[in-house]
């Protein structure tokens, strides 16, 4: 079980499923698509963080609404767009081919125009795949990864990198 923030007060908590590979002696967790590892918060509330951001909302008004220091808010953002400029290319070749498009150049950009670009790619892929939730678009990229890249918004914390290793048996 693990615990829940809600609504930035109230915590619910979660069933998390582990499994053990015997072959690789490993433990795999397995988290719901809204649930960061190592965090309390839905992703939800990381994405609303980036896209108000994005919108031009200031970090302090965004941690006042939800009742947050801004420098925990400052980390997210920081983690979020450095990942996004990483995770560009491969979650926009994993869209454009989920939705049947060719591949398209990408010029050189700040980490805010990546994030606006990826976040504008994951609701263009929502449209088409009748994806409802839309305030659910870094989960949406996490599970279109398939597992072949890191959770988006996800600390590393202890947990190794699971991008280009082979994938675990069983």
């Amino acid at each position: 079980m693990r615990g829940l923030l809600v609504d930035h007060v109230h915590t619910v908590e979660i069933p998390l499923f582990n499994a053990y590979c015997k072959s690789c002696h490993e433990t795999i967790s397995y988290w719901p698509e809204f649930v960061l590892p190592y965090q309390c918060e839905p992703l939800e509330t990381h994405e609303q963080v980036a896209v108000e951001h994005l919108e031009g909302c200031s970090i302090r008004e965004s941690a006042a609404e939800i009742g947050y220091d801004p420098r925990t808010l400052s980390r997210w953002l920081r983690r979020i767009f450095d990942q996004a400029k990483i995770l560009l290319g491969k979650a926009v070749s994993r869209i454009l081919y989920l939705i049947g498009t060719e591949q398209l150049p990408l010029p050189s950009m700040t980490v805010d125009e990546v994030a606006a670009l990826l976040f504008a790619w994951l609701h263009r892929l929502a449209e088409v795949t009748g994806f409802s939730r839309r305030r659910r678009l870094m989960g949406l990229c996490n599970l279109i990864g398939n597992g072949d890249w890191d959770l988006w918004g996800a600390p590393v914390g202890k947990a190794r990198s699971r991008m280009d290793c082979a994938p675990a048996p069983g």
